[in-house]
């Protein structure tokens, strides 16, 4: 039922994603949600029922039972937060006009909205504008940053409303299910624990001073003292490919091949099967994602605009499909895979094309590919940090009352200052970055930090592939099939890893150093 039932609702987001102002598809989304309701009933009564029993005892008499072990202990545990039976149904019921309907109106809303830019004949959607950050000319960058803060302002109270919403019912209903706090149900959820996060953001926070050493030299290659947000995408160096949607499709299935051969097929069949809805268009919605349809089969939307970033872009959107082709076998409680996990292959495999290219460059074209990296690794990092400092801010403030969107804005500029520091231009930040991303309107809460996780052992992972590749492709694909099956402690320690420790995550970012260090040559070679 589970598989069916995701495909069906999977298949009609994604096609609503494309075009959210059809009004058939928003329909056939509201009557599929409200249909559901009831299998949540269900999901919740089976969880606590599995609550009262001996799982000892049924994995000794059942093998369905001893193959789910692990998500039949969680949800033992999960079962000591449950609020009483009819509670649970109420909160079931209430979410469809609650956080999926603020998170709806979300999508809704930034997807139409149209940002008149000087210069420019008429209106764009906000998608375009957003990727003029990274056009080669200043004028146009700073133009389409001031175009669309105006715009974030002029929808800022409905956007708002959402924030508060979301975040609102996520503080009730943790307080109700006897969590410590939103990010102690966050952590359970992606199956890590403080001690981890701890360990990772302790590392991000050493390396917040390369990252401005990285954003300051971009600053005087283009002669500027300080770094402004609308030039923090701007290209530096210039790749000499042409990187069209056959040229982008050729690369990724050649460089991958020397990886995997099923990573490679996958590729290939996503191209030529049109499982991609490629291009920014009035009523879609921004950014990237990949999605599981069934089986093996997924189905990736981007934003997709010639460089080699979005060509990046596309090799994690991809590693996300090889995931879910590796889990192909799994029952759905089996595929039910942590944020923290979900983001290990779409790194991967953005490394594995970012060295295939930087192999590939000349000079100039070698200094626009790494620095596309680093703009990536930044956001990854620096950024990520900001937006977990920022959520943690807004739900102790969420606390007490409602924030306006001039205490978002403040919230996220405080955010901001504390991560990048000088690294950019402080009169020149960007304060509705809380409107920009849709993954604070979701009442899976911190959904950010994964990526930096995703990010950090998928490096040190690329790293260990790089030193001795005998047996590590089998090895991974057994990981990544195996993601849904034990905590993120005990799968990474098949590879000799232990995440509770700093360590780790320093070797992590010492890839990202030695980036920045070859970053820093190329642009004095340049001068």
């Amino acid at each position: 039922m589970l598989d069916h039932v995701h495909t069906l609702h999977a298949y009609t987001a994604c096609e609503l994603s494309t075009n959210t102002t059809d009004d058939t598809l928003q329909a056939a989304l509201s009557q599929i949600e409200i249909a559901l309701v009831p299998l949540n009933d269900v999901t919740t009564g089976f969880t606590a029922w599995i609550g009262t029993q001996d799982l000892n005892a049924l994995a000794n008499v059942s093998v369905q039972c001893s193959e789910h072990s692990f998500q039949l202990q969680r949800m033992s545990i999960e079962a000591t937060h449950l609020m009483p039976e009819a509670l649970e149904q109420l909160a079931s019921k209430l979410t469809l006009s609650g956080a999926q309907a603020w998170s709806k109106l979300h999508s809704d809303v930034t997807s139409q909205i149209m940002v008149s830019v000087p210069g420019l004949d008429s209106p764009r959607p906000m998608t375009v504008v957003r990727n003029m950050a990274h056009d080669r000319r200043g004028s146009t960058r700073k133009d389409a940053y001031n175009a669309e803060l105006s715009a974030w302002s002029e929808h800022s109270v409905p956007l708002a409303a959402a924030l508060n919403g979301i975040k609102g019912e996520v503080l009730t209903l943790s307080k109700e299910r006897n969590w410590t706090s939103p990010l102690h149900e966050s952590l359970f959820g992606d199956n890590i624990d403080a001690e981890i996060i701890e360990a990772m953001m302790a590392a991000a926070e050493e390396s917040f001073v390369d990252f401005r050493r990285y954003l300051n030299l971009k600053a005087s290659h283009l002669g500027k003292t300080t770094l402004p947000w609308y030039d923090m995408f701007a290209p530096v160096g210039k790749d000499s490919i042409e990187w069209s949607w056959q040229t982008a499709r050729d690369f990724l299935v050649q460089h991958f091949s020397g990886f995997s051969a099923n990573l490679s097929s996958l590729a290939a069949r996503a191209f030529d099967d049109r499982w991609i809805d490629a291009v920014p268009r009035p009523g879609k919605v921004g950014g990237a994602y990949c999605e599981l349809i069934q089986g093996g089969e997924s189905r990736i939307l981007t934003n997709y605009e010639a460089t080699f970033a979005n060509v990046s872009t596309l090799a994690h959107e991809l590693g996300h499909a090889y995931h879910n082709l590796c889990l192909a076998e799994k029952s759905a409680l089996q595929k039910n895979t942590p944020m923290a996990l979900a983001e290990t292959a779409s790194i991967f495999c953005e490394t594995i094309i970012r060295h295939a290219a930087l192999q590939e460059a000349d000079e100039e074209s070698r200094l626009a590919i790494l620095e596309a990296s680093l703009q990536g690794s930044c956001q990854i990092v620096v950024d990520i940090a900001s937006r977990f400092k920022f959520e943690s801010m807004v739900f102790q403030n969420r606390k007490s009352s409602q924030l306006s969107p001039d205490e978002f804005c403040t919230l996220m500029i405080t955010a901001q200052l504390d991560t990048y520091g000088d690294g950019l231009d402080s009169s020149a930040l960007h304060p509705y970055m809380w409107a920009v991303k849709g993954h604070y309107y979701s009442s899976q809460s911190y959904y950010n930090y994964p990526y930096m996780f995703g990010m950090l052992f998928g490096l040190g992972l690329y790293e260990q592939y790089r030193l001795d590749g005998t047996g590590f492709v089998q090895q991974y694909e057994e990981l990544l099939a195996s993601t849904g099956l034990a905590d993120a402690k005990a799968l990474t320690s098949r590879f000799g890893i232990d995440i509770t420790k700093i360590e780790f995550w320093r070797q992590s970012l010492n890839v990202v150093r030695r980036d920045i260090t070859e970053f820093e040559q190329l642009v004095k070679s340049a001068t």
